[in-house]
């Protein structure tokens, strides 16, 4: 049963990798291939300073962060980072709009900063690049049976 649940989880981190990393790809190649004047724009109306290394910061960590997330290279480094991103964004832009995406509310960037935090938790999963570099496990000399006899 264990293996069986250990299978199941690592599928639902490939996919959760997969759809988080796909979505930031391509809302990020869309910000590029577009521009980040709009963005740029939208900040500097919000008062921040330095609009345009956040507009560039945020198309670079979803290009660059959304594919190392597919392919589940330093999965919990960058999920963290895209956590701290959706907050920046719930606070600084989107709080004061409510809730409803339809609203340009905080709906979207809760749901990426809550799936970001489960990878940043459970980390890649068995099916990401991140386990070619997790240290083996030390097994002990002995294999442990179990005992019926009396003390």
């Amino acid at each position: 049963m264990n293996a069986f649940l250990a299978v199941v989880r690592d599928i639902g981190l490939l996919v959760a990798r997969l759809t988080l990393g796909l979505v930031l790809v391509l809302h990020g190649w869309h910000r590029f291939t577009v521009g980040t004047g709009p963005t740029i724009e939208l900040l500097t109306a919000a008062g921040l300073p330095e609009p345009q290394l956040f507009a560039w910061g945020a198309t670079i960590l979803e290009v660059v962060g959304g594919a190392l997330l597919v392919f589940g290279l330093l999965t919990p480094v960058v999920a963290a980072v895209v956590v701290a991103e959706q907050v920046m964004v719930i606070v600084w832009l989107r709080w004061k709009n409510g809730i409803w995406l339809v609203d340009n509310g905080i709906e979207y960037p809760v749901v990426l900063a809550a799936l970001a935090f489960v990878l940043v938790t459970l980390g890649a999963g068995r099916t990401g690049v991140d386990v070619l570099f997790r240290r083996g496990r030390k097994s002990s000399a002995t294999p442990q049976t179990y005992d019926s006899s009396p003390v």
